[in-house]
């Protein structure tokens, strides 16, 4: 609950959805949300950090066209 706290947006259709926060920031949205707990203090520390690409998302998408290519 914490991360979907920490962002600042929607996302529809409905896989993340806030009331309060009903507007789509391509900008801010490619990040990963991470978070600390102190259990000294019992308080969490939310931080974004850059959003990562593992995998070449033109040569995933290149190839599965290809194989879906009518002869």
């Amino acid at each position: 609950m914490k991360h979907i706290q920490f962002r600042e947006e929607s996302r529809y259709p409905g896989f993340y959805y806030r009331t309060d926060k009903n507007f789509v920031d391509e900008e801010n949205w490619k990040c990963f949300g991470n978070s600390i707990y102190d259990k000294t203090t019992h308080t969490w520390t939310n931080f974004k950090r850059a959003h990562v690409d593992l995998v070449d998302k033109s040569k995933l998408f290149k190839a599965a066209a290809l194989t879906n290519r009518v002869l």
